[in-house]
């Protein structure tokens, strides 16, 4: 049986990454579904840098698609994480004329 993508996107609308409520699918997490005869490649995008985050949704892809589709030889995640970058802010009052101020400490 040929692997159909459609089938393997539907399959993964049925997990979700943890600390998210919703599934792979709906949060934007698996980017991109690739099939090449009997290998499945996927992209996966985390919001978190979590290691055991990633680790756990990558073993639930991998133990979901080998239960559902017997037929896969491999299945290869890219998985990329794309945290939102924090502003630095100044917290408290600003010293007026001063722009950076560096703290050096010698004993």
């Amino acid at each position: 049986m040929k692997l159909d993508r459609k089938l393997i996107l539907q399959t993964l609308e049925t997990i979700s990454v943890a600390g998210e409520g919703k599934n792979m699918i709906e949060s934007g997490a698996v980017q991109n579904v690739v099939t090449f005869g009997n290998e499945i490649v996927i992209d996966l995008v985390l919001a978190s840098p979590a290691m055991h985050i990633k680790k756990r949704a990558e073993d639930d892809i991998r133990k979901l698609l080998t239960d559902s589709f017997p037929e896969v030889e491999s299945i290869k995640i890219n998985t990329k994480v794309e945290t939102p970058e924090k502003a630095n802010e100044i917290k408290g009052k600003a010293i007026p004329g001063i722009k950076k101020y560096h703290c050096y400490c010698f004993w």
